[in-house]
């Protein structure tokens, strides 16, 4: 692994980026955190019930009608040069435009079919008055993530940051006054001025970006549109199966583990899926724009992939490694002791995160490409993988079949997308990486193994093996960063 002064730049920002965004994500979480605790103090479950209903639709007709254009918008900017500012400020102005195409869109899904919304989620008309209303919120809401794909876009991550602390601290702020006084008729009221405070605080930090607004035609609008929707259509497509999939394995374990078993389940794929991911979240932030940058170049996006993956193992190995470690102890911590039943399922999906952290960058070709279709492709696959391992292991281990499914389709996963890459831009990961991969693999199967079958010996050898993983992303970060050097990185 090369180790000049410009490759120490690259490895410095990404660095730098995944520490400035994660640090805003756990922020964001300690928010989050606060306001359930609050919210269910003055709520109670069946407010936080509601707020979950209400969460989730939203976030699926947001899904469908703002048509990925959080992922393909970002890819669009980020694709030309800051320097030529007329197409810059084109695509920009195109992007703003469909983006309120958008938010009208979905502000229309909402009010005109509030009543079957509601005999849809509720069984019966009793909120179609409160889905009418939330029209406003969806509305704020994909602006909002309009503004967002511009400052991401021109990888302004602090500007970024800031602007999630800013309305998450806001959101905070306003909700409870009003969960105080009105109870659960404040709860319509919070998402529509939170939303309006999301919106407000992209672009307020958008506004601080020299950017002008130009004429866009309507020739113009629908050409650039349809490029944007010919791979935004296939992520849509991907995300309701998604959904529709977990929903067949939160139906399936209800059938035959229990109502108690989803409770489980869902604990364990929290902590995979939402704690241990703001690394790769972090480092994604900065990381697919500039991907899209340089796509066109197969020797830059092999470079920029394989410095990603190396940051991605020296900092996520010595995480997996805690957390197979403190599995029990995490979820007795974030949950309670009677989530302890979902440490089996919760270790198999973490020895399967280390295959998704490998294949994390990879994934990212595809979609920097515009291949909406081979990424729908690999998806699917991925989806009927993971279902049809749980289907057929379930007789056999029970309940853990769930986790051990997760381990199969991401093991299966990174192969797969591996050669999608090598065929769209002829990628392959260098010695260094394939050395620190095997080794990095080694120290996850041996914490596996130790809380898999000698309980006992967690602390003797689990916490040794720790630490050694620790060390070794240690001096794998200093031979391209020095890390005395690390108090001044994030001065700025």
């Amino acid at each position: 692994m090369a180790t000049d002064k410009t490759d120490n730049k690259s490895y410095k920002q990404i660095l730098k980026s995944t520490s400035v965004f994660g640090g805003s994500q756990i922020i964001t979480i300690l928010i989050g955190i606060i306001r359930n605790k609050i919210l269910a103090i003055l709520l109670g479950a069946a407010g936080v019930g509601l707020i979950s209903i209400y969460q989730s639709t939203l976030d699926m007709i947001k899904s469908m009608s703002s048509l990925g254009i959080e992922t393909t918008g970002v890819r669009e900017i980020a694709a030309i040069h800051e320097d030529d500012k007329s197409r810059l400020y084109h695509i920009i102005s195109i992007i703003d435009r469909w983006a309120l195409i958008f938010a009208t869109l979905g502000a229309g899904i909402c009010l005109v079919l509030c009543y079957p919304i509601s005999l849809w989620v509720f069984g019966d008309s009793s909120h179609s008055f409160e889905f009418a209303l939330l029209s406003i919120s969806m509305f704020f809401t994909i602006l909002a993530a309009g503004q967002a794909v511009v400052l991401q876009g021109l990888r302004r991550i602090s500007y970024m940051v800031k602007s999630a602390i800013l309305w998450n601290t806001l959101g905070l702020l306003i909700s409870v006054p009003l969960y105080y006084f009105y109870r659960l008729d404040g709860i319509v009221p919070v998402f529509i001025i939170v939303s309006i405070a999301m919106f407000l605080s992209a672009y307020f930090y958008r506004r601080k970006i020299d950017l002008e607004s130009v004429p866009v035609s309507f020739d113009q609008l629908k050409k650039k549109g349809a490029s944007v929707l010919r791979v935004g259509i296939f992520i849509v497509l991907a995300s309701i199966l998604t959904s529709f999939s977990f929903f067949l394995v939160r139906a399936f374990l209800s059938k035959n583990a229990g109502l108690e078993s989803i409770g489980l389940f869902q604990a364990a794929w929290t902590i995979t899926n939402v704690y241990l991911m703001l690394i790769l979240k972090s480092m994604g932030s900065d990381f697919y724009p500039r991907l899209c940058a340089i796509i066109a170049d197969n020797t830059k996006t092999k470079l920029l992939i394989n410095e990603q993956t190396y940051i991605v193992l020296i900092v996520a190995v010595p995480m997996i490694v805690l957390l197979l470690l403190s599995s029990k102890v995490v979820l007795s911590l974030l949950y309670s002791f009677d989530f302890e039943n979902a440490a089996a399922i919760l270790n198999w999906q973490i020895l399967g995160t280390f295959f998704k952290v490998l294949s994390w960058p990879l994934g990212f070709i595809l979609l920097a490409k515009g291949k909406g279709l081979i990424y729908f492709f690999s998806e699917t696959l991925f989806l009927l993988i993971y279902i049809g391992s749980m289907y057929c292991l379930f007789p056999f281990y029970n309940f853990d079949s769930v986790g051990m499914a997760y381990l199969i389709a991401y093991s299966l996963y990174l192969p797969l997308v591996f050669v999608l890459g090598r065929k769209l831009s002829r990628f392959e990961w260098t010695n260094e990486n394939l050395t620190i991969g095997f080794i990095s693999f080694i120290l996850v199967l041996l914490a596996f193994c130790i809380v898999k079958y000698a309980p006992n010996y967690i602390i003797i050898a689990g916490i040794p093996l720790w630490v050694l993983s620790l060390l070794f992303s240690l001096y794998k970060l200093n031979k391209v960063f020095r890390l005395k050097s690390l108090s001044g990185l994030f001065s700025k």
